[in-house]
C-alpha cells in the first residue's frame, strides 16, 4: 500500500524558465522551441503553491519526495547515494573514472548512440562523484519517459566501461590536472588539503596521478557501483509532470535492482587544531595572494543555524553590501571581493572567510578584518541589519525555484540534510522568527573570540610571487 504524507507549501514558487534550454523535441525529428513553449504555457509568469508528498515503493525500501506540476510536460529526478563519493572509494580514482566514463555507452547504446538518442528525445542525464556522495540528475519530456527510464537503467546497471573510453578519460584528466596546476586557487586548495585535512580521505587530490588511475580496473568500477549504490543510502527528489502512481512506478523500475545495503562506511573523525599558526606557501604562478580563514561552524539542524546564517549575511555573506566588503573593498579598494560563508560536509561544519589581494595589501586587510570582527563579536548586529538580512534571505529563497530540475534537487537535499518534508513550508517562518537577541547571543557563543592567527581560526595563504623576495 502506497503511503503519502501531504504538506501544503506556504512559499510561492516561481517556475519561470522551467522549459528553457532543455533541448526538447516534439517527435523524433523536429526540435521544440523551448522558449515558445514557456511563453504559451500556464507556467509563464505565474506563481503557485505546491505540495510535497512522500512516495514509497518496493515494500517501503524506496522512497522519494514528490512535487507535482503539470503546467508543462517536463519531469526531473534528482537522486544520490550517501557515503559513496571519492572520500569513501575503496581504491583511489575509482569514483572519478566512473563519473567520466559512465555515460560512454550502456546497455544497447554505444557512446555515440546514447548521446544521439538523448539529444533527439530531449533527455538529460548527468552524474557527479563528489567527496561525500555519488549524485545523478535526470530530466525529460514526459512523452519520452519510457526512453529516459531505459537509458537510466542501462547506465546504472549495464555501463560498458570500454577500455578505449577509459583510456581517453585518463588522457583528458591528465590534461585537466596539468591545467589545474596553473591555478592559484588549486594551490590554495592543496595547501588546505595537506595542512588542515592531513591524512584524512578529504585530503586526497581531486585528480590522482595518471599512474594511480592506470591501476583502476573495469572490475573495480563495476564493484564500486554495485557496492556503493544501494537502497539504504539513496535519496530521491521528483518534480514536474508526474503524479504519485507514476512516481512510485518509476522508483520501482529504476531502483529495485539495487542492493539493499551499501558497503560505504563512516569516515574517520576530523580533529582540527584550531590554534595552529598560519600556513603560507609562495606561488610561482600568481601575482595575487589568496587567503582562506576557517573556523568552527554550526550543524545544519542546530538551533543556532538560522541566527548564525543571518549574522554571517551581515558580516560577509551579503556580497558588496556586507560589513567586510564595505570596509575592505568599498572604502579602501584593497580587493575585488571578500566573503564569509557557512559550509557543512561529512567531516564537519565550518565558517569560512575568503579573499584575494596584492601581496602588499594583505597585512592591511587582516587589520581591517580583525577590527570589523572585534566590533561584530562585541556589539553584534543592529535591528536594521537584521531586517535587511531577513528580507534578502526570504526573497532570495524563492528565486531558487527556477526549474523543475532545481526543485527536484532541493527535494533530494531536504532528505540528505534531514530537513523534513515540511521544510519548504517552515523555512521562511524559521528565518522570520529569529530575534536580534538570538543572533547576537549565537555570535558570542558559537563563533571564535577573534580571527587572529592561532586563536580559534585557521589561516591559509598562497603568497603572490611579487612578495617572494620580501
Amino acid at each position: 500500500m502506497q503511503k503519502k504524507w501531504k504538506i501544503g507549501l506556504s512559499c510561492a514558487i516561481v517556475l519561470l524558465g522551467a522549459a528553457v534550454g532543455c533541448g526538447l523535441w516534439t517527435d523524433a525529428h523536429a526540435p521544440i522551441d523551448a522558449e515558445r513553449i514557456l511563453v504559451n504555457s500556464k507556467l509563464n509568469g505565474r506563481t503557485f503553491k505546491g505540495e510535497v508528498v512522500e512516495i514509497f515503493a518496493d515494500n517501503n525500501l524506496l522512497h522519494a519526495y514528490l512535487m507535482e506540476e503539470h503546467s508543462v510536460p517536463l519531469a526531473a529526478i534528482s537522486f544520490g547515494f550517501d557515503r559513496a563519493g571519492a572520500a569513501y572509494e575503496p581504491k583511489d580514482g575509482v569514483a572519478l573514472l566512473v563519473e567520466n566514463v559512465l555515460m560512454d555507452g550502456a546497455g544497447r547504446f554505444s557512446r555515440k548512440e546514447l548521446r544521439e538518442v538523448m539529444k533527439e528525445k530531449g533527455i538529460k542525464l548527468a552524474v557527479s562523484a563528489e567527496n561525500d556522495r555519488l549524485t545523478f540528475s535526470l530530466s525529460f519530456v514526459k512523452k519520452f519517459e519510457k526512453e529516459a527510464l531505459e537509458i537510466l537503467k542501462a547506465v546504472l546497471y549495464d555501463a560498458h566501461f570500454d577500455k578505449n573510453d577509459i583510456e581517453l578519460a585518463r588522457r583528458q584528466l591528465a590534461m585537466l590536472k596539468q591545467q589545474q596546476k596553473e591555478s592559484p586557487q588549486y594551490q590554495l586548495n592543496r595547501l588546505i588539503d595537506r595542512t588542515f585535512y592531513g591524512k584524512h580521505p578529504y585530503a586526497k587530490e581531486g585528480i590522482p596521478d595518471d599512474a594511480v588511475l592506470a591501476k583502476v580496473s573495469v572490475q573495480d568500477m563495476r564493484d564500486y557501483l554495485k557496492q556503493f549504490m544501494a537502497k539504504d543510502t539513496l535519496s530521491v527528489g521528483i518534480a514536474g509532470d508526474m503524479d504519485g502512481a507514476e512516481s512510485e512506478a518509476f522508483l520501482t523500475q529504476a531502483f529495485a535492482g539495487l542492493n539493499e545495503k551499501s558497503k560505504g562506511r563512516e569516515l574517520p573523525m576530523l580533529q582540527p587544531d584550531w590554534n595552529a599558526p598560519k600556513v603560507a606557501e609562495v606561488s610561482d604562478i600568481s601575482a595575487q595572494s589568496l587567503i582562506m580563514l576557517k573556523s568552527l561552524g554550526v550543524p545544519r539542524l542546530d538551533d543556532d543555524f538560522y541566527p548564525l546564517l543571518l549574522a554571517d549575511y551581515v558580516f560577509g555573506g551579503a556580497g558588496l553590501s556586507s560589513r567586510l566588503s564595505l570596509a575592505v573593498r568599498e572604502n579602501e579598494g584593497l580587493t575585488y571581493g571578500i566573503y564569509s560563508f557557512l559550509t557543512s560536509d561529512d567531516t564537519g561544519d565550518f565558517w569560512q572567510i575568503y579573499f584575494s589581494t596584492t601581496p602588499d595589501n594583505t597585512a592591511r586587510i587582516f587589520e581591517l578584518l580583525n577590527q570589523e570582527y572585534e566590533k561584530f563579536y562585541r556589539e553584534g548586529i543592529s535591528p536594521h541589519e537584521l531586517d535587511v538580512a531577513k528580507s534578502s534571505l526570504l526573497s532570495s529563497f524563492n528565486l531558487r525555484f527556477s526549474s523543475v530540475a532545481v526543485i527536484a534537487d532541493m527535494l533530494e537535499q531536504m532528505q540528505v540534510q534531514k530537513l523534513g518534508i515540511d521544510f519548504l513550508k517552515n523555512r521562511q517562518n524559521q528565518v522570520e522568527a529569529v530575534t536580534l537577541e538570538q543572533v547576537n547571543d549565537a555570535i558570542r557563543r558559537r563563533l571564535p573570540k577573534t580571527l587572529k592567527d592561532g586563536d580559534g581560526a585557521r589561516v591559509f595563504e598562497i603568497v603572490g610571487a611579487a612578495r617572494k623576495n620580501n
